[in-house]
């Protein structure tokens, strides 16, 4: 596993380094797995990682994309918790800008071995999937079923809050604004083969309470080798379904993005 240094830099600096991420046009889409963006031992006190990567995007756009990343842990004996924030440029059909951006926070406590209580608020949007403006804010779960050198296997369960407001011809079929509550359901692997390479796996299931009928799935598998101590090469392929998209829109995205993620 990549080792992880302390926080050196100004604390108001890494914030801003977020919001600007987070201020810029990103690869994310309109539901976007968090838990992928996790580091499973942050060190006490605050740390975090800086990177950016190169993404090529099929389905509802085809793009390349150049993201910016950044996440910030501050870490007690108690109480873990994270600031994310995504951004970057892209070039959709040799001309024009696709945009979309993201700023994440959560805090997750530790209750015991096995559980750890965690409540969330996000704030995204994304233009190529017609989405100005979404909010969640949610509370739930996460266990561990096995962990050892080779990794961590483990589970989460979480209910949200979700607005949503589109940007649809006054034609459309779907509304313009939509406000549920979903379940998120989600398992995540990690396994290190040696302390040099890092895979990990997540997939979540988020359906509508009481009806499983719109149910939105998302899955991230990435590969992470060490260059240098602090210094990563990653590959990583996401997948998103949504069984009920906007008039217009594809129902499966996939994206490849390759980067360099820097850990301080």
């Amino acid at each position: 596993m990549t080792p992880v240094r302390h926080l050196t830099l100004p604390h108001s600096g890494l914030l801003l380094l977020i919001v600007l991420a987070a201020a810029l046009p990103s690869p994310v889409s309109a539901q976007v797995n968090v838990e992928a963006l996790r580091q499973d031992d942050p060190p006490l006190g605050y740390s975090g990682t800086f990177g950016g990567d190169l993404t090529l995007r099929t389905g509802n756009v085809e793009l390349v994309q150049i993201g910016l990343n950044a996440r910030l842990y501050k870490v007690t004996e108690s109480r873990t918790t994270l600031m994310v924030g995504n951004g970057g440029l892209g070039l959709q059909g040799g001309s024009r800008f696709a945009s979309s951006g993201l700023l994440h926070y959560r805090e997750t406590y530790l209750y015991n071995e096995t559980i750890s209580p965690e409540w969330y608020g996000q704030l995204n949007y994304d233009r190529p999937q017609l989405l100005d403006f979404r909010m969640v804010v949610g509370g739930g779960a996460r266990t561990s079923f096995a962990s050892g050198e080779w990794g961590n296997f483990g589970m989460g369960a979480a209910f949200f809050f979700e607005h949503e407001r589109l940007d649809l011809a006054d034609v459309a079929v779907h509304p313009n604004q939509t406000t549920v509550i979903r379940g998120s359901y989600f398992l995540t692997l990690r396994l290190v083969p040696n302390e040099n390479l890092v895979i990990t796996s997540t997939t979540y299931l988020q359906p509508v309470v009481g009806n499983w009928g719109d149910l939105r799935t998302l899955a991230n598998f990435r590969v992470a080798a060490s260059v240098t101590d602090e210094l990563d090469l990653t590959v990583s392929f996401d997948l998103r379904y949504d069984s009920g998209p906007p008039d217009g829109i594809s129902a499966l995205d996939t994206s490849l993005r390759t980067g360099l993620r820097y850990t301080y």
